[in-house]
């Protein structure tokens, strides 16, 4: 295969310290015993717990004899924890009792839950085991789903953590599947990734060896317990290697991003990562003043996975942070996905990233051409090779055959890590896992839907095949956001619309674009259409939409069979070749948004009102102070904003999560007068 665009790597069969995740869980608590495994920051700042390699398989053995005493070997065990050390042992309970955890976001008990119960569908668990909180809310959700009242529920703090001696060792085999990785795909059919306890321990090998882990490994992260790269990356790497990590809430993150910096220069920490936009973000938010007071000296690798890489990301956190000791060196970019537990590729850590510049034109003619500087040039990010045994191929999507050199395909991997298929999903596995190279059949290899090519023995992701959008390292499908478009407005036309990401000042954003129906053309209300349109999107993604545009009857590109051209839509949107009949577009401009006024009841809510209005683009007379502000599209940084610019210009410490929850303006404003009181 050398004339075609390969990469494979050797298998060091010897290298694995255990076959499966019960005995690699067993050897390092007697090896790593009394060393610290997991430290909790549950507000960013404060170390609130912490826990040994030891502690956690002794507390992770009494969990996984509950388990044992109710169902069967293979049962599925859905974890519904916040971030935690709780999460993280009920983790290990699963493996150590020899059912299937199945990681999931836990559910609300005022919000659409569709997500939650696809996969209760899917799973199907015989045990959900979860905190006493949320096994509150699923008392008061179990009418929407009566599959709820048959499932046996756990409540962590009514487990004795004291009982290790009455487990049982289950005997796992490599082949057993340790864990479903819900991907964040459709939520009318939900993909739950299979993965072994042999794909954990070859990807967790990968991931040591391609990011130089050891024992002295010091990780501090904040990504999410049921993202794969917070459950691998994060919290099954220091219990593989015998290193440690501290665990700070995402929430925590989004609030402060200072937070983890401070964390890396206090605890000295080795590893950190993210997906591009936490790094934008942090440029952003963090000032220069207080960079002064950091050292990010002591990283080795900095990553960065889960959307495109940004070339012009990394030059301008490096150049922020510069006085904080950083070099680009520290940067790693690396290509993964669920389908292969985590990792798929990664370079020399000790090298800069490596950038190839090629002309963008071609590029969406999937040509390759090399440029140097001019307007023509898009500057791509390196993702490393494959690790231990794993092979890569690009590959024609349509004819299966190896993609020529200096042409984009669609990437292909083959290997140890790629997991066992889809769960319940016979025709979705043969599809996507056991696709076989025209010409050379007789293996199996897992089709990514990510289009990339191979220059000098690196792999570069360019896009995706798939129309999946992917927005702040979280995946959504163009198909359930159009739904939720469609049916917001009387209106709009049902399939006839086209959602999609464009780059906007070096971020992904969301676009729509949407069909009226003739019947409206001549008394159309744009405002209230646009309104409706992203108040749902929000409700039921948690995304905000960056464009809207409505279109005339019949200017939806589609294929002979009615599918939507979302491709040809986003360049007829670029090429302004749309027939336009209203368009809206999020300003950035909140400038002069504070000013100093009293704290009266009526003065804080107008402040709020205002605040919404101009972040949000609204007439301030529509936002009505008894509907929760959530139903105005505020996502999790657009709230974490208001808190931040609230609390600063009337004193008042609110706590982030009463901007998170289905409060309304009164119901803060009530909130914000009663602390003003206490605070007198």
């Amino acid at each position: 295969m050398m004339s075609e665009q390969y990469l494979t790597s050797v298998d060091y069969k010897d290298a694995y310290p255990a076959k499966d995740m019960v005995e690699l869980l067993i050897r390092n608590s007697e090896r790593y015993a009394g060393k610290d495994l997991y430290y909790l920051l549950e507000d960013g700042i404060t170390e609130t717990e912490r826990i040994t390699h030891d502690e956690a398989f002794v507390k992770a053995r009494s969990v996984a004899a509950e388990l044992q005493a109710h169902g069967s070997k293979g049962d599925r065990v859905l974890l519904l924890f916040p971030t935690g050390l709780e999460f993280v042992i009920s983790l290990f309970a699963c493996f150590l009792s020899g059912k299937i955890a199945v990681p999931a976001y836990p559910p609300h008990r005022r919000k659409s839950n569709q997500r939650f119960f696809s996969i209760i569908d899917d799973a199907n668990p015989s045990i959900i085991l979860t905190t006493d909180r949320i096994h509150g809310d699923l008392e008061f959700i179990e009418k929407e789903h009566k599959m709820l009242e048959r499932i046996v529920k756990l409540t962590y703090g009514g487990i004795r953590l004291d009982q290790p001696e009455s487990w049982v060792n289950p005997g796992i085999s490599k082949d057993d599947i340790a864990f479903l990785q819900y991907t964040s795909g459709s939520t009318g059919s939900p993909n739950g990734v299979m993965v072994s306890h042999g794909n954990i321990i070859h990807n967790s090998e990968c991931i040591k060896r391609s990011f130089g882990f050891d024992e002295h490994l010091r990780g501090i992260n904040w990504l999410p317990n049921f993202h794969d790269m917070g459950l691998i990356g994060c919290l099954i790497q220091p219990a593989y290697v015998g290193g440690m990590n501290i665990i700070i809430p995402p929430l925590k993150f989004l609030q402060s991003p200072l937070n983890w910096y401070r964390g890396i220069s206090k605890y000295r920490a080795t590893n950190a990562g993210g997906p591009n936009f936490a790094y934008d973000y942090s440029a952003e938010k963090v000032s220069d003043e207080d960079i002064k007071d950091l050292d990010l000296s002591s990283i080795s690798t900095l990553y960065c996975g889960a959307e495109p890489i940004r070339a012009e990301t990394f030059d301008n956190f490096t150049k922020k942070f510069k006085t904080a000791n950083f070099r680009s060196v520290q940067f790693y970019p690396c290509y993964g996905l669920a389908e292969s537990v985590l990792i798929a590729s990664g370079g020399d850590f000790k090298l800069k990233p490596i950038y190839y510049e090629v002309n963008a034109k071609a590029l969406e003619k999937n040509k390759v051409i090399p440029v140097k500087g001019g307007k023509e040039g898009r500057i791509l990010t390196a993702c490393g090779y494959p690790w231990m045994g794993m092979s890569i191929s690009i590959i024609d999507p349509d004819t299966r055959t190896p993609a020529p050199i200096n042409e984009i395909g669609e990437i292909w991997l083959n290997g140890p890590s790629v997991a066992k298929g889809y769960w319940n999903d016979p025709e979705g596995t043969e599809k996507t896992f056991n696709a076989s190279i025209v010409g050379k059949e007789g293996s199996s290899w897992l089709r990514t839907g990510d289009l990339g090519f191979i220059h000098d023995g690196q792999l570069y992701v360019t896009g995706r095949l798939k129309d999946l959008i992917i927005i702040r390292g979280s995946n959504f499908f163009p198909n359930d956001i159009e739904y939720s478009a469609e049916n917001s407005n009387i209106a709009l036309r049902k399939n006839a619309s086209a959602a999609f990401s464009a780059d906007i000042d070096g971020e992904e954003k969301l676009i729509l674009l949407a069909e009226v129906e003739r019947s409206h053309m001549h008394d159309l209300v744009e405002n209230e259409i646009f309104e409706d349109i992203r108040s749902s999107i929000f409700a039921e993604h948690g995304i905000q939409a960056h464009a809207l545009t409505l279109v005339r009857p019949g200017s939806t590109l589609k294929t002979s069979s009615g599918k939507i051209q979302r491709f040809a839509m986003k360049k007829a949107w670029i090429n302004d070749e749309l027939n336009v009949l209203a368009s809206w577009t999020m300003k950035k401009d909140t400038s002069n948004l504070t000013s100093e006024i009293g704290v009266r009841p009526e003065f804080l809510r107008e402040w709020m009102i205002n605040w919404m209005a101009q972040q949000l683009e609204l007439d301030p007379g529509k936002i009505d102070p008894d509907k929760p502000v959530s139903a105005y599209g505020l996502d999790s940084i657009t709230a974490v904003s208001l808190e931040r610019d609230v609390n600063k210009q009337f004193g008042v410490e609110w706590p982030i999560e009463s901007f998170l929850k289905e409060n309304s303006v009164n119901m803060l404003v009530e909130e914000g007068i009663e602390l003003l009181r206490e605070k007198k």
